[in-house]
């Protein structure tokens, strides 16, 4: 079965519009925070949904949704109708069903590609910006986001997966007791619009009152869509906790140290060149 949506040409690219559930709330990880949104929480002064979008706009993207809950009003106070230049349309999630269902709540903005990306997770110098000209090389139906890593932990709380020898993925699993290899799933995916055909074939998860996303895209797996692994690099952290937004705040305080550096050390090197 292939990706909904016409083939892309030089004159017909293809429409990618970013996706971001950022319905949830930030008490947990901010205890000070009360009521406010997660995407608003502060992170070394910026509110974390603005390093969610920077990343997700360093693809083509011509349109972006962003899913709220009921409270999202304040979200779209602070963002406005645009980021980057690019259109924003802030769509409710009116009850709290999960990832699966935050996404399927932007069908109606979908026109052919969406690119995923969790409203909660800070990426820093990964490679978002070569999702699309991946899909392009794989003709693949879509794109899973992961990173390597060396902690068990991490992929026991987030999601693992396994791919064969090309890149393709044969198997998700959420929170596997034993992860089996260093691929930790992140929250990024590049998705055509088959995945609202199979958000409704996705049985619902009886403990939990709501559809698993992870589960949805192995049905599409499982169906034999061609969904492929792609290394995003960088840092990567889910921030949930108080501990998560102290790693975010050190991650970025580096990230920034390291940029002023490199930008020191290339001066240099024009001066010295130019001498």
């Amino acid at each position: 079965m292939a990706t909904s949506g016409s083939p892309e040409t030089a004159a017909n690219p293809r429409h990618v519009t970013l996706v971001i559930p950022a319905a949830g709330r930030g008490s947990r990880m901010c205890p000070v925070c009360g009521s406010l949104p997660k995407a608003l929480v502060p992170v070394r002064g910026n509110p974390l949904l603005s390093y969610v979008l920077d990343a997700g706009t360093k693809a083509p993207i011509q349109h972006i949704v962003v899913v709220t809950s009921p409270a999202g009003g304040l979200i779209q106070q602070r963002f406005g109708a645009a980021h980057n230049g690019v259109p924003i349309t802030y769509v409710s999630q009116d009850e709290p069903r999960g990832l699966a269902d935050a996404v399927m709540h932007a069908k109606g903005y979908v026109e052919d590609l969406m690119l995923v990306v969790n409203g909660d997770e800070l990426f820093i110098n990964s490679q978002h910006d070569q999702l699309v000209q991946r899909l392009r090389d794989s003709a693949a139906d879509g794109l899973v986001g992961y990173v390597r890593t060396t902690s068990s932990w991490r992929i026991s709380t987030g999601y693992a997966l396994s791919l064969d020898h090309a890149g393709r993925v044969l198997r998700l699993l959420e929170k596997p007791q034993v992860p089996w290899n260093d691929l930790l799933g992140v929250g990024t995916w590049l998705l055509g619009r088959d995945y609202f055909h199979y958000f409704t074939r996705t049985p619902v998860q009886e403990a939990r009152g709501e559809r698993d996303f992870v589960m949805v895209l192995q049905s599409m797996v499982d169906d034999g869509l061609s969904l492929y692994g792609v290394d995003l690099r960088g840092e990567f952290i889910n921030v949930n906790t108080p501990v998560d937004l102290l790693a975010a705040d050190a991650l970025l305080a580096e990230a920034e140290t390291t940029a002023a550096i490199t930008h020191t050390s290339r001066d240099h090197a024009i001066q010295v060149a130019a001498r």
